[in-house]
């Protein structure tokens, strides 16, 4: 069936009346609690997501390959190709804001069957090297940084776990049959003393949201490294982390909580207590509601989850009652945290109903590696996942939504016709110059 055989308009008439009226029941769960204000300002923040969402995300699915292309760029231009990056992140958000509630199944690796199952895994499975286990892209090879090489390690394991598969070959976090963990482990993870040492080197006064970044995506092997490490790690984050703020930097500002938000997720996914965390709290409020500039979409998403990610810490290693307290404080400034919200998100969105990672256009590079041509009117998928997964599932966990609802039962069976009908588009673009230049040289650690 032609695509636009699906796309008539009385089918999407019919989609955005299903689409109204959910979202109305989940404003009408909320309004006691967040007032007429709230609701008014909610009302608006939802608008800013329409059928061209994900009108646009069906767009960049290879059906022959099994993935999702990072941008309209990145499919239509001779180099690139799908990556497991923007694929896992495109899957995780149609699961969240109800781009598979048609099937009836909350998480994509029940909802997702049949063919387009088997090439997604088939995909994933085609980038592990058989000789250290980690997950490389055709187009960039092993020439990629550490953070790209590790997050792209949990990407694929997080998809092939998620569809009840296992990797080809053993992974670098899996220890072997003698009970001893991968010699592909990064050198600095093979010694204690040499981990330490790398420790040291990171400037987290001044570059605590890059820090974080490149620890963060390395948490899982860390914790495959063994406990040790996991302690020396929490050692020194203790040892720097300031209690007037909750912050490893003096000042609070987005930068500042950018590197909260990182080094906040490996308290949570490593299973430690936060210090100072209510003071932590008090910083990504004040900059979830601050008037700086925006510079890219991560500035106003990254206060809001690190919000969501406090509040669940004090929950588990403190007190639920204080954590539900505290959410409650946050919520009486509903009105004025929704209004900051919907002005910020709004400066990346594009006329097709994207997004951009900076309000200027979308990214070129993804952890230093190529992944478009970051036209000034493209999104990509990242920050349209954070600007419309991210954001909301952020709000609707503060105010206390249900779920995130975003799209209705009509709009998912429609993407999901869109999907199971996808077809390759031409590669109209040559392959830029600057492509190569971009990758490292390979064993590049940084």
């Amino acid at each position: 069936m032609k695509i636009q055989n699906l796309l008539t308009e009385e089918r999407l008439q019919k989609c955005r009346e299903n689409r109204y009226a959910e979202r109305e029941e989940l404003f009408s769960a909320v309004a006691s609690e967040i007032g007429e204000e709230g609701v008014s300002e909610l009302r608006k923040l939802y608008s800013l997501y329409d059928e061209g969402l994900y009108l646009w995300y069906a767009s960049l699915y290879d059906p022959k390959i099994g993935g999702f292309y990072f941008s309209g760029s990145a499919r239509d231009t001779k180099g690139f190709l799908p990556d497991i990056e923007s694929t896992v992140q495109a899957l995780c958000c149609f699961e969240r804001v109800g781009l598979l509630s048609a099937t009836g199944e909350s998480c994509y690796g029940k909802a997702i069957k049949g063919e387009l199952r088997e090439k997604l895994v088939s995909f994933t499975k085609s980038l592990q090297d058989p000789e250290n286990g980690y997950f490389y892209h055709p187009q960039w090879g092993r020439r990629v940084v550490v953070s790209r090489r590790g997050r792209d390690l949990g990407w694929s394991t997080s998809l092939l776990e998620s569809f009840g598969e296992r990797p080809i070959y053993r992974t670098p976090l899996e220890f072997g049959e003698d009970g001893k963990k991968s010699q592909s482990l990064p050198e600095h993870l093979q010694s204690l003393e040499v981990f330490k040492k790398y420790l040291s080197e990171f400037d987290f006064v001044t570059k605590s949201y890059w820090s974080g970044n490149m620890l963060q995506s390395q948490v899982g092997q860390i914790k495959a490294a063994g406990e040790e490490f996991v302690d020396a790690l929490f050692e020194h984050l203790a040892a720097r982390q300031r209690p007037d703020n909750g912050l490893w930097e003096p000042q609070i500002n987005y930068a500042s909580v950018n590197g909260l938000m990182k080094l906040g997720l490996m308290y949570t996914t490593l299973s430690r207590p936060l210090p100072y965390a209510e003071r932590a709290l008090e910083s990504a409020v004040a900059a979830a509601l601050s008037e700086q500039e925006i510079v890219f979409c991560c500035q106003f998403y990254n206060p809001l989850t690190t919000i969501v990610t406090i509040l669940n810490n004090i929950k588990k290693f403190g007190s639920p009652e204080r954590a539900e307290e505290l959410r409650r404080i946050i919520v009486r400034s509903a009105p004025e945290l929704l209004r900051a919200t919907k002005r910020k998100v709004e400066l990346c969105r594009k006329p097709d109903g994207s997004f951009s990672y900076n309000p200027e256009g979308a990214s070129r590079l993804s952890q230093k590696a190529p992944v478009g041509l970051g036209y000034h009117d493209e999104g990509d998928v990242n920050a349209t996942s954070i600007c419309s997964n991210g954001v909301m599932r952020s709000v609707a966990n503060i105010l206390g939504l249900p779920r995130v609802g975003l799209f209705g039962t009509e709009d998912s069976q429609l993407f999901l016709e869109l999907l199971e009908n996808a077809s390759e588009y031409p590669k109209i673009n040559e392959k830029p110059d600057w492509f190569d230049s971009c990758l490292v040289e390979e064993g590049t650690v940084w």
